[in-house]
């Protein structure tokens, strides 16, 4: 509940403060005196955006500061998910430095202008006769219904399945994307890693085949520098292991007469024994050596094969192609892996679904079983309003598509005059009657829903006389159960409420000014004189809104 509004240097405000009250108060006032600024200030701490024209001195501060009673039980969860200290007299606060830089504040923590706004609008609703086009949104039309029928608990069941289900069905629409974006190279991947795997790949391969390959080539060059070596080596009683034997044979002979040819004759011995075993080593050579055409055509060809698999997948190697080998392996074992995610999550999603709808049904039928009860009340209003001949039906359909606010389609069907088929409300009702239904609509969510305080601004359009005394009554049975603050030109209207402040424009100094005061019981039986009458107040005048007071008594 809105307990004081401070408002400083706002458009032809120098500085108000003004108590306010739970029950009905009205605000009244000559045209053009200011009625509309003080709900515009009050915009500022309900987090719309600021206006440097509304700043009445521009170097300095423009301050809005409000007061609001608040519910523990309804608004603690808030200030805990939001890090904020939580204190029953809450103080929302906006700042507008003449520079245009802005800054809000809640019990001095400054906070988002967003976040200022979304503890606002859990505090009070601001009614101005633009609002009227909210009876043609659906999201407004369903929270009447779900508000009459008490449908919280079960609101909030279905919002957290439609979430899961919407998340579910966003990762499915992903994978799916992405397996289709996919399959189209699937079969040619597939070849790719089929003809590596068939190429029997092996590291070190392709050197060990070149060096292969380079002896088959040249193997008759090789078997003839081979034969030639032997030739020297031991062919012959002038090859260099027969002549060796020769010279440890004389070098023997000498050791009658040199002990030390000892030691270069056995140093002869082991060059004869090395190149014995160099002997054997190119006779095993010279027997592996073979110019077979066959085994050549088969080296040159499984070159060929590794070269160009090299040059097809911008390899450098046989192990980079063996490295891209497996990557192939692994990025189709993924695809597999996605088609067996995408089962189980359209497994997961159909089970999501039918909760939904479980869910879903279990909502429209608690809406569907209230619908009639709502139209009574609403024509016992409309009726109340002069609008006896109305007629006011509720059309709800069951639909295939889920949203955030259930699988329901939903039309406020209205007619004005008896014997006429009722229609989409907004097509056929004139600006009073959307004002009167608006209002009966509202006068229900007051004694349904939470939200402490109300302001009505133009309630009153289009209408006068008896219906105007009906519209104060809705009013005053409003603020039994919430804080109701109405601007109004009605006197009937203006009768009906607790408390009544008024709206005055002077001028000081060559300077207009507005001010606003709760008006004193005298004050408030000239005030309603002035309303019937106008400037010139007559005793007939006093008379009657002497009777307008003692009716509400």
């Amino acid at each position: 509940m809105l307990q004081h509004l401070s408002i400083k240097n706002y458009a032809l405000i120098d500085h108000l403060e003004l108590s306010f009250y739970d029950g009905f108060s009205v605000i009244t006032g000559e045209t053009g005196a200011g009625k509309s600024i003080m709900l515009n200030a009050l915009s500022l701490i309900l987090g719309k955006r600021a206006d440097l024209k509304s700043i009445k001195k521009q170097d300095a501060k423009c301050i809005v500061e409000g007061t609001f009673k608040l519910n523990p039980s309804q608004n603690t969860a808030f200030f805990d998910q939001n890090d904020l200290d939580f204190e029953e007299f809450s103080i929302l606060r906006r700042e507008i430095t003449p520079s245009g830089k802005s800054r809000a504040f809640i019990n001095d923590t400054p906070v988002t202008l967003d976040l200022l706004g979304a503890l606002a609008e859990r505090l009070i609703d601001v009614h101005s006769q633009h609002q009227n086009l909210l009876l043609t949104n659906v999201g407004f039309q369903l929270d009447l219904l779900d508000s009459f029928a008490g449908n919280e608990k079960i609101k909030t069941s279905y919002a957290a399945q439609y979430q899961a289900y919407k998340a579910l069905k966003k990762q499915l629409q992903e994978l799916q994307e992405k397996a289709q974006n996919e399959a189209g190279d699937g079969d040619y991947l597939q070849f790719l890693l089929e003809e590596l795997l068939n190429a029997n790949l092996q590291a070190g391969e392709q050197e060990e085949i070149e060096q292969e390959l380079q002896v088959a080539e040249n193997a008759e060059e090789i078997q003839q520098n081979l034969s030639a070596s032997l030739h020297l080596l031991e062919d012959g009683s002038s090859s260099a292991i027969e002549q060796l034997k020769q010279v440890r044979l004389h070098l023997g002979a000498l050791l009658l007469f040199d002990s030390e040819m000892s030691h270069l004759q056995e140093r002869v011995e082991s060059s004869r024994i090395e190149l014995d075993d160099i002997v054997q080593e190119l006779k095993i050579k010279l027997n592996g050596i073979e110019a077979d055409p066959n085994r050549t055509t088969q080296l040159d060809t499984r070159l060929s094969l590794l070269i160009n698999l090299q040059r097809k997948h911008q390899a450098t190697s046989i192990d980079e192609l063996i490295t891209k080998r497996d990557a192939l392996d692994e990025k189709i074992e993924s695809q597999t892996g996605i088609e067996s995610k995408i089962q189980t999550l359209e497994s997961e999603l159909k089970k999501a679904e039918d909760q939904l709808s479980k869910v879903a049904n279990e909502l429209f039928e608690s809406r569907k079983r209230i619908v009639p009860s709502l139209e009574d009340e609403i024509k016992a209003l409309l009726t109340k309003l002069n609008m006896a001949e109305s007629e006011f039906c509720i059309d709800l359909l069951k639909t295939d598509a889920y949203s955030e606010r259930g699988n329901v389609k939903i039309d406020f069907l209205f007619s004005a005059n008896k014997g006429l088929a009722p229609a989409k409300l907004s097509k056929v009702a004139s600006g009073g009657e959307l004002s009167r239904v608006m209002l009966s609509l509202k006068a229900i969510m007051a004694q349904t829903q939470s939200l402490p305080s109300i302001i009505f601004d133009e309630v009153d359009t289009g209408v006068s006389g008896e219906t105007a005394g009906k519209i104060g009554d809705i009013l005053k049975g409003m603020g039994n159960h919430m804080q109701v603050i109405a601007i109004s030109h009605l006197p009937q209207i203006a009768s009906s409420a607790k408390y009544h402040y008024k709206v005055s424009k002077y001028v000081e100094n060559n300077v207009s000014r507005t001010h606003i005061k709760e008006l004193e019981e005298t004050e408030r039986l000239t005030e309603l004189a002035r309303l019937l009458s106008g400037e010139q107040i007559s005793d007939a005048a006093l008379e009657n809104a002497r009777q307008l007071l003692q009716q509400q008594e």
